[in-house]
């Protein structure tokens, strides 16, 4: 397959530049790995913002439920989740560095604009960040008028969403602009997780954590049953990597100008960026809420009301309004990571060249920010889990699309993988977002 050239989006970033890069991961290639990480973390990005973007208001509710209803129990699922996200990940990385070519693409090519625009763009990326965005905007500014009333004034949702919306719509909109807007957006999202973890860390610091219970959820295999604990599952399951954190990560690396000296720090920033943020901080949160709520006679349902009942036992005033601050992180780097995605999507699908000085380019970028509306009708648990379940049936079908790819002489040549353990665990990751979705039918059906 015929590599595209320079991505439109990457139109900013120099050859000097790009030159520079390959040569600078060529002279520590031969180095101690501690001597590695300090390159890798400043030239990474794509990683950092598919776990900023992973880490939104669903998946942070799904461990706090998690964590309240069962306990550390489901640490391992998180873990497991990860995991086998990573192989497909790996792909993407593989996708971008030695074929340089747009996915959307070759994939309408292959598999026709069905599985193309309709499966991966439009329902896999576009629909989820027009839809999952009403629960960043709902929690955000929930986050934000709670702020305000510990620090002693007024700032209710039906005026605080103008801040939400300023904040983020001025970040997605610096995004490939100029020769620092990429690189801009990626420190902010790579200082928001170091904010989230802080965060997280230290309220975990502040409630204690039982260390027994905790090693053992991790590494004891345990599911709940019932209904209740099959849709925490399904949420927590389906809360991983998915369609939109692939397309996020190959498209970014393209902008980036990845090439095919830059796989090993594609791999690098997979590890270091998306998997160990997405488990630690997923990790911490079900802690919190295990040394905290388990066991209470009511828990409370959403994100919003969960956070609020979390406050009396962090004591007064700083504690509460830096945990608070670590959380505002998380819907705002979601809405942020959801509305690029959303547009690389919907112009890859439509055949537009990606212009982010474009009105059209503008103006599909904002679309997710008609989730303003949240901050008078949020979306219920109910409504997310039911879409996470829809989306792993998507995700299904967009996995045995790029798996085929993956393996198509025509599309990576030489370059396709001869391991049996990353194919293998491709289609372990395949099959278990089937099943996710499979269980969630079941379930409601009253046969599990």
């Amino acid at each position: 397959m015929t590599p595209i050239g320079k991505y439109p989006l990457g139109d900013a970033v120099s050859q000097e530049t790009l030159d520079q890069e390959a040569n600078l991961l060529e002279s520590v290639s031969a180095l101690p790995i501690h001597e590695r990480l300090g390159v890798y973390l400043n030239l990474g990005g794509p990683g950092f913002l598919g776990a900023a973007l992973t880490l939104g208001a669903g998946t942070l509710t799904a461990s706090m439920l998690a964590g309240a209803t069962f306990g550390y129990k489901t640490l391992w699922v998180i873990v497991l989740t990860m995991a086998f996200g990573v192989f497909m990940m790996a792909a993407m990385a593989r996708f971008t560095c030695q074929g340089g070519f747009s996915l959307i693409e070759v994939q309408k090519r292959k598999h026709g604009k069905l599985i193309a625009c309709v499966m991966t763009s439009f329902i896999g990326v576009v629909a989820v960040a027009l839809i999952f965005n009403f629960g960043q905007y709902a929690l955000g500014t929930h986050l934000i008028e709670t702020i305000a009333e510990l620090s002693g004034f007024e700032f209710p949702q039906k005026y605080n969403w103008l801040l939400y919306m300023g904040i983020t719509s001025w970040l997605v909109l610096s995004y490939g602009k100029g020769g620092s807007g990429t690189r801009y957006v990626e420190t902010f999202m790579k200082l928001a997780l170091g904010l989230m973890f802080l965060c997280f860390a230290l309220t975990l610091f502040v409630v204690g954590i039982d260390w027994g219970s905790a090693i053992h959820g991790l590494f004891v295999p345990w599911l709940p049953s019932g209904q209740g604990g099959i849709d925490l599952f399904i949420a927590t399951t389906a809360a991983g990597v998915g369609v939109m954190d692939w397309l996020l990560f190959h498209y970014a690396g393209l902008t980036k100008g990845w090439g095919s000296k830059h796989e090993g720090l594609a791999r690098m920033d997979i590890g270091l960026g998306l998997a160990l943020p997405f488990i630690i901080i997923n990790i911490l949160v079900v802690c919190v809420f295990a040394g905290t709520l388990y066991g209470a006679d009511q828990i409370p349902q959403s994100a919003a009301a969960l956070s609020k009942a979390l406050m009396p036992l962090l004591g007064e005033g700083g504690s509460q309004i830096v945990f608070l601050l670590g959380f505002l992180a998380v819907p705002i780097t979601t809405t942020v990571g959801m509305s690029i995605a959303a547009s690389i999507a919907f112009h890859e699908a439509m055949g537009w060249k990606p212009d982010v000085n474009s009105m059209r380019w503008k103006a599909v970028i904002l679309m997710p920010q008609i989730a303003f509306l949240a901050a008078w009708y949020p979306s219920p648990i109910e409504l997310i889990i039911i879409l996470a379940a829809f989306l792993s049936l998507s995700n299904n079908i967009v996995g045995w699309s790029f798996y085929l790819l993956f393996n198509d002489k025509d599309v990576l040549g030489e370059k396709r993988p001869k391991s049996f353990f990353w194919n293998a665990g491709l289609l372990v990751q395949i099959t278990l977002l089937n099943l996710v979705a499979i269980s969630y039918v079941y379930n409601r059906l009253g046969w599990w």
